[in-house]
């Protein structure tokens, strides 16, 4: 620990323009010291290890944004957790949308590959 004062404050990544802009208002909580240590003490909804204590993955919250935008955040959440992979037009092309169940997302398939 590096002696700087604790200071915290909640922030939605999703406002910030991207990583520069959210490293910028971290540091400005911490304006008064040199070398300030950043840590993320809470990431709740970042899926698998796309967040920790000391990391955010930005390409992550880029594609969460843009999911949101769309109305499929939580599939988005779901697929990265599935495959790790954080690229929002890879999961738009494997992504076949919602289903009221399962027997009507198998007759939508059909339907639409023959």
């Amino acid at each position: 620990y590096n002696c700087g004062s604790i200071a915290g404050r909640w922030f939605d990544l999703t406002t910030f323009d991207d990583e520069r802009d959210f490293f910028a208002a971290c540091r400005a909580l911490h304006q008064d010291e040199a070398d300030p240590e950043l840590m993320f003490q809470d990431y709740e909804g970042f899926p698998g290890n796309m967040a920790s204590e000391c990391h955010i993955n930005w390409a992550w919250v880029e594609g969460f944004r843009r999911a949101r935008d769309e109305g499929c955040e939580e599939a988005y959440r779901l697929w990265v957790d599935d495959t790790g992979e954080t690229d929002f037009d890879t999961f738009r092309d494997a992504w076949w949308g919602e289903a009221d169940s399962e027997e009507a997302f198998a007759v939508e398939f059909v339907s639409d590959t023959g």
